[in-house]
């Protein structure tokens, strides 16, 4: 049997003899040990699972999910502080780093438990006025007090990285609706701020006001981002005040677009929880559990998104997550491609959630070794060939963090309408085989009401390149004043029920198909714009119904009088429409359109569902595709230039050692086209380099 702590070599896998390996694969467990008689025990246990299977740290949560009984009484936490402690010491003989993980701050939830009576501790409250059991209040000094003094407390047992847990949060505190925030000292704050008594109901009503934002919005996220920051630097102190040695703290997050809602400034936040000028960042980007689904192309957006949020330096150690435990909720080859991404876009660590918190020995439980030994050779791999996070490139999606603070409400009825994502696009997109990156550059691609969030100079910028628009987006920005340079204007929306519309004509060559050809695109969709081409505009496509009446263009293209070129869909969302090959040949020729007709990115097809990213750094390229549909897929990649020699091409199979893959090529109108001999198995990935 080979040791899992081999060297690759070692294992008969190589790696380019170029490449100076600058990172190590670091498995950081998470794991929770029950109180009573068996902690050392157990932690005895835990020390020999981590020798075998090569984890360098554990993680020890305290007081975690089914252990929870609400926010600690003074009794729970003496409890946990030994158990901890006497962990941390058997661990640490065996030569294991032990990070911390305290389970809650203001509480993710209720779920039946209660704040604890003796520690007068103020209850969240909900928009609707809802008031949490068992989830405290950011604004009250108690709670300050509590938080401040626990970490402080385990800070002094002289742990690596303490975890701030992703309940330092106002959103999803359920039962509450939407979250938490509306507590009475909150509103004191805010009063102050406006300068007069306000209520609950006024302050709700004003923040969600349909259109123009009310000037309270910005005053109340505000608020709130100034409570979050206060308790995170009071963390901060705690902790820098009592642990020994280079403790630091770590930030747990979730998506992005619903810590906008909260008013949340991220390097801000970042610099509160630093130590000495250091912090780390554990993002969420996969679901906790996995059934055979497409669900991919978030994980990547996300994790590309997250780079661009945290300090240059910031440890990353990207969720790797299975909840509530069981190979039933999420497969192993699940698991491994969560690990793949994340590796691949640079994570320095992976912070492993694979046992059941319930406390068991890791002996109960013996396919997570398994698990983490047969995916460690790709890993290794990987961070042989990949010392850092590249830059990507491909299509951009525009985002600003203040974007819920900007945004028009439509119905003005619940906070979930300030969550506006700029993920709209990729999920259209990426499926395609057109990568993403939330870097800026053109061509950009806007979706939904998240054109509000931009100030006119920044859509002007937008315009000298290449825009993509859906119609909801492109209706905006004609309020906005600037349909003449989008090249179309909504004529009219259109509902299901209203009329009969049914299909999209073709009716241009540009889109390579030829022109008559019928798209099932729309027929199942609510509804659909009426856009109308303005002149100098081409109409590629055309939404008709049963009897081929014509209600508008389909798909426009523009070039406007800056040079910028813009492409237009009549439907909201487009993600949401049946998806075809021969509209799938469509959409990368419009990407190619905004593209200038060159391509700057690599774009897939062959395949459903093969999502690319591309890497690029000076002369350096690396695409990697993975297969999100069940089915095999044989990915043809299009390369934005002519190359020398075939791309090192490596196909990564779940929970198997790297193999190269054969490919062939040909070249054709300034392009490299790359098509895999082999068939890629599902959740696979395959890497081309040049």
């Amino acid at each position: 049997m080979i040791s899992p702590k081999q060297p690759l070599a070692a294992r008969g896998i190589s790696a380019d003899a170029g490449m100076r390996p600058s990172r190590a694969l670091r498995y950081h467990l998470r794991f929770q040990i029950m109180p009573g008689e068996n902690v050392e025990r157990d932690a005895q246990a835990l020390a020999v699972f981590c020798t075998a299977h090569g984890v360098e740290e554990v993680v020890l949560f305290y007081a975690g999910e089914e252990w929870h009984n609400g926010l600690l009484s003074s009794n729970e936490e003496d409890l946990w502080f030994d158990v901890v402690g006497r962990a941390k010491q058997i661990l640490e003989a065996a030569g294991i780093v032990v990070s911390l993980n305290p389970w809650a701050t203001v509480g993710h939830l209720d779920r039946g438990r209660r704040l604890p009576p003796k520690r007068g501790l103020q209850p969240a409250v909900s928009p609707a006025g809802e008031v949490a059991s068992a989830v405290g209040s950011f604004a009250d000094p108690a709670w300050r007090n509590y938080i401040e003094d626990q970490f402080g407390r385990f800070a002094q047992l002289g742990f690596r990285i303490i975890w701030v847990e992703d309940d330092f949060r106002y959103h999803n505190h359920a039962p509450l609706t939407w979250g938490s925030g509306f507590e009475p000292p909150v509103l004191e704050q805010f009063a102050a701020r406006v300068g007069q008594n306000v209520s609950r109901e006024e302050v709700l009503n004003a923040i969600l006001q349909p259109g123009e934002p009310h000037p309270w919005r910005a005053v109340w996220l505000s608020t709130w981002r100034e409570l979050q920051l206060q308790s995170a630097a009071g963390i901060a102190t705690a902790v820098a005040d009592n642990a020994p040695g280079q403790t630091r703290l770590g930030l747990m997050s979730s998506t992005p677009s619903v810590h906008s809602a909260e008013g949340r400034d991220w390097l801000a936040l970042f610099a509160a929880l630093s130590i000495d000028g250091q912090v780390a960042h554990r993002p969420n980007f996969a679901d906790y559990g996995a059934a055979p689904r497409r669900d991919r192309a978030r994980s990547i957006m996300m994790l590309e998104m997250q780079r661009h949020l945290r300090p240059a330096g910031c440890e990353v150690a990207p969720e790797i997550e299975n909840a509530p435990w069981t190979q039933w909720n999420k497969s192993n080859t699940a698991t491994w491609a969560d690990m793949v991404l994340a590796m691949l876009f640079g994570a320095d660590a992976l912070l492993l959630n694979l046992f059941p918190m319930v406390g068991n020995p890791p002996r109960h439980h013996p396919d997570v070794g398994r698990l983490l030994d047969d995916s460690r050779s790709v890993l290794e791999w990987i961070c042989e060939r990949f010392p850092v996070s590249l830059p990507s490139c491909g299509v951009s999606l525009p985002w600003t963090q203040d974007a819920a603070q900007k945004i028009h409400t439509v119905r003005g009825e619940s906070m979930d309408e300030l969550n506006v994502s700029p993920f709209m696009p990729g999920q259209f997109l990426l499926p395609y085989g057109v990568p993403v990156t939330s870097s800026q550059g053109s061509p950009r691609a806007l979706f939904g009401r998240l054109a509000w969030a931009f100030t006119d100079a920044e859509i002007d910028e937008m315009l000298y390149g290449g825009l993509f628009l859906d119609a909801q987006s492109a209706d905006i920005l004609a309020q906005r004043g600037f349909g003449e340079q989008i090249g179309v204007r909504v004529a009219q929306w259109i509902d299901r029920e209203q009329d009969c519309y049914s299909m999209e004509q073709v009716v241009a060559d540009e889109t390579g198909l030829e022109p008559g050809l019928l798209l099932s695109t729309v027929n199942w969709l609510p509804r659909i714009a009426a856009l109308e081409p303005l002149s100098g505009a081409d109409e590629w496509t055309s939404i008709i119904t049963p009897t081929r009446e014509r209600r508008g263009a389909g798909v426009v293209t523009f070039e406007n009088d800056r040079g910028g070129r813009v492409v237009t869909m009549a439907v909201a969302d487009p993600a949401r429409q049946p998806r075809y090959q021969q509209h799938q040949t469509m959409i990368q020729n419009a990407v190619r359109f905004l593209m200038g007709n060159e391509l700057s990115a690599a774009l897939v097809t062959g395949s459903p569902y093969l999502l690319p990213v591309h890497f690029t750094e000076g002369t350096r390229n690396v695409v990697i595709i993975f297969n999100d549909a069940v089915d095999p897929g044989r990915p043809v990649v299009r390369l934005p230039n002519v190359l020398d020699e075939p791309p090192q091409a490596t196909l990564l199979a779940p929970l198997s050692d790297p193999i190269p893959a054969a490919v062939q090529t040909g070249e054709a109108g300034g392009e490299t086209t790359v098509i895999l001999e082999c068939e890629m198995p599902y959740m696979a990935y395959l890497v081309l380099e040049w």
